[in-house]
């Protein structure tokens, strides 16, 4: 099971896909992300809560999808924040090695997309 020192399914229920559909494989972030998550959290200085992790297939922000994004590959976390917060966690999550980064008003988006030409970050506003 994926774990780090901060982070745990058994504690971070949203790690996991929680669509709750019967086909649902309960799907999480793999652990070479979570481990770049782990260390952004470290850079950071502050706990991070996961609010959502690994997403099935059937999960309500996948099931339109024709291909599979950072959540369904299991690369990519969001992180509760604030608007004070954001930058940090953008900041952080960027040293630790994500590069596909998408900013919201209640969380910061930390992905990670293995296509992406070394030193190159794809960011976004929701």
């Amino acid at each position: 099971m994926i774990r780090t020192a901060n982070f745990n399914p058994e504690i971070d229920v949203k790690l996991l896909c929680t669509c709750g559909h019967e086909l649902c494989d309960n799907r999480s972030i793999n652990q070479e992300h979570l481990n770049r998550m782990q260390v952004g959290r470290e850079i950071d200085g502050s706990s991070w809560k996961v609010t959502s992790g690994g997403r099935c297939q059937y999960h309500p922000n996948e099931i339109h999808r024709k291909k599979p994004a950072d959540h369904q590959k299991g690369m990519g976390g969001d992180i509760k924040c604030s608007g004070s917060t954001r930058g940090n966690i953008v900041d952080a999550g960027i040293k630790a090695g994500c590069n596909a980064i998408g900013v919201a008003k209640t969380f910061v988006h930390l992905g990670y997309r293995p296509e992406l030409p070394s030193g190159h970050i794809t960011m976004w506003v929701y």
